[in-house]
């Protein structure tokens, strides 16, 4: 499997703090099957308190330690990149990174509301020849409250990337509901851990959450979502993805599939 969001590298956001807690959480992440791991530090520390040359050179350092203590994962380099008007700026001067240096993204949007600037801005970032992978898009309130905005940016040519905790309710039964009926909808490309910490909610362990979605999907779909998607973009493969209007029935919302 393959790991689009990982908060591993120590010491340089509120993931790993230390060494040892890379390698505990690389570990584990290997022991579930995980094959190779985009680390993606919040761009808003790297930018304040680091460098992304310091990132590089970190991933670089850990690969050498994983390989080192015979742990079968590999560390690529990536960031979290939050959306605000100076963002395609910052690709541009190469300090907001891509997905292993490929034409993906992965772009976080505010967690609560919704600015002004997001669909201007998302826009600009993807006549830039960027594709926005969009972080966690259920817990964020800009979706919750206006369903059809992911639908449209899905439309749009952009990928969604869903926590693999939020299918098996680590974030609340409100966030597993809407996660469920993304799903149904075909708005969930990719499954990724978000990692923080090497066990709880927040742990890399991707099969308990590839298992549930699977149980809605289908075991082809589910296993597309953390094996064929994810490692396509971290080749730089074009990914096509059905619209999602496809699997919603006509004049039916999607975001009220499957209430009672």
């Amino acid at each position: 499997m393959y790991d689009l969001h990982a908060h591993i590298l120590p010491g340089v956001d509120d993931g790993a703090k230390t060494v040892e807690d890379t390698i505990a959480m690389a570990r584990v992440a290997a022991e579930n099957g995980t094959l190779e791991m985009l680390c993606t530090p919040h761009r808003k520390d790297i930018t304040e308190n680091f460098s992304v040359a310091y990132v590089q050179e970190l991933v670089e350092k850990m690969n050498r330690e994983l390989q080192a203590q015979n742990i079968g994962l590999k560390f690529l380099v990536g960031m979290e990149n939050h959306l605000d008007i100076d963002l395609p700026a910052e690709f541009t001067a190469g300090r907001a990174l891509r997905i292993n240096g490929s034409r993906y993204a992965l772009v976080e949007l505010p967690f609560f509301g919704k600015a002004n600037f997001i669909e201007d801005t998302l826009f600009k970032i993807q006549l830039q020849g960027i594709t926005p992978v969009l972080a966690h898009p259920e817990r964020l309130e800009c979706f919750q409250q206006e369903p059809d905005l992911l639908a449209k940016f899905v439309e749009s040519g952009m990928l969604s990337q869903v926590t693999a905790g939020s299918v098996v309710g680590h974030f609340g039964e409100k966030v597993k509901k809407i996660t469920n009926n993304m799903l149904r909808c075909g708005l969930v490309h990719i499954l990724s851990s978000d990692t923080h910490f090497p066990h709880g909610p927040r742990s890399p362990k991707l099969p308990p959450g590839r298992d549930a979605a699977a149980l809605i999907v289908g075991e082809e779909r589910a296993r597309a979502m953390v094996v064929d998607t994810p490692r396509a973009v971290l080749r730089n493969e074009i990914v096509k993805v059905p619209s999602p209007s496809e699997a919603v029935e006509p004049k039916k919302k999607w975001w009220k599939l499957g209430r009672g």
